[in-house]
């Protein structure tokens, strides 16, 4: 929750037009925050105990061109392929994870990761 948290305060801060989600037994909008007030807006938006992130990619509103998910990649259902660009982010130490399919799979976290999604987009666009 902690990795997942920080992540969203650092993308809400580059990106203008980010929502905020949390996923549990149920999926979650947080309201618009930044820095720590978004993280405990995060951590107060519902009890967190379930894994349902299937559920939570096929229950978000609206059309997106990116979705980053940031877990410890268990899940009580099946996960969707993104409809737009996906990024799993797994934060623990499983070996054998739900990010598959088409979503970028990145194993660990640090303020790195938000760098690493820009440069992965800046040098698809720039082969186009």
């Amino acid at each position: 929750m902690d990795a997942a948290a920080a992540l969203a305060v650092l993308i809400v801060a580059i990106a203008e037009q980010a929502r905020v989600f949390t996923f549990s037994e149920k999926l979650v909008e947080v309201p618009p925050r930044s820095g720590m007030a978004l993280i405990d807006a995060i951590r107060a938006s519902q009890p967190h105990n379930g894994t349902y992130l299937g559920q939570a990619l096929s229950s978000l509103p609206g059309d997106y061109d990116r979705v980053v998910v940031v877990t410890d990649e268990q899940s009580a259902d099946a996960v969707p392929n993104p409809t737009g660009k996906g990024y799993m982010i797994n934060v623990a130490s499983y070996q054998n994870g739900i990010g598959y399919g088409k979503w970028t799979r990145i194993n660990g976290f640090s303020e790195a990761v938000v760098q690493y999604i820009q440069a992965l987009e800046t040098a698809e666009l720039s082969t186009h």
